[in-house]
């Protein structure tokens, strides 16, 4: 019997953190059922029925593989939903702490967002929307306590090109993201 999909079904699976974390680990590559477990230290019958939850309301495919399935996003809609939700929520600012200030007599600028307390995927998308702003000569700073945003913070930014430099004090991870000297 298929499943039928709603508007319901979509924000129950969405209201549930390990099932956004899973989102966020799939953004980026096609993982398997125990790639997943692995990476979110969950139990593999968890991440398989959460899996499998979003393969039935359309939110995930299956790929098949001669390794085994491998679980994609069917659409990026879902990512661009939690972006507009995330600045719904976000827009004043209250909650996560932009600051500016220089560095010293050059031109060099910091900006520093303070993601502390804020779990995925709002470090994530309040990272990529201020590096969209950042220019040349211009850091930013994240500071983030939630591991997998931390990790995700760091392998977009290299992908895309940025420097970055990475420092933790105790559970606070400390990221430092520029542009590269030649653009």
């Amino acid at each position: 019997m298929k499943r039928r999909k709603s508007v319901l079904n979509l924000f129950k699976i969405l209201s549930n953190q390990t099932r956004l974390d899973i989102l966020m680990l799939l953004r980026d590559s096609c993982l398997t059922a125990s790639e997943v477990a692995e990476k979110l230290k969950i139990d593999l019958s968890t991440a398989f029925r959460y899996l499998n939850q979003m393969v039935e309301n359309g939110i995930l495919n299956v790929v098949k593989t001669p390794s085994g399935d491998r679980y994609d996003f069917s659409s990026v809609r879902v990512l661009r939903m939690l972006e507009e939700a995330v600045g719904l929520v976000y827009e004043d600012g209250e909650d996560l702490k932009l600051q500016s200030h220089k560095v010293d007599e050059s031109t060099q600028l910091e900006k520093c967002l303070d993601a502390r307390g804020q779990m995925c995927p709002v470090p994530e998308i309040m990272t990529k929307k201020e590096l969209e702003k950042l220019q040349p000569g211009e850091t930013l700073i994240v500071l983030c306590d939630y591991p997998l945003s931390a990790e995700r913070i760091v392998s977009f930014a290299l992908r895309n090109g940025y420097r970055v430099n990475v420092e933790k004090f105790g559970p606070v991870t400390k990221i430092y993201i520029s542009l590269p000297e030649d653009s």
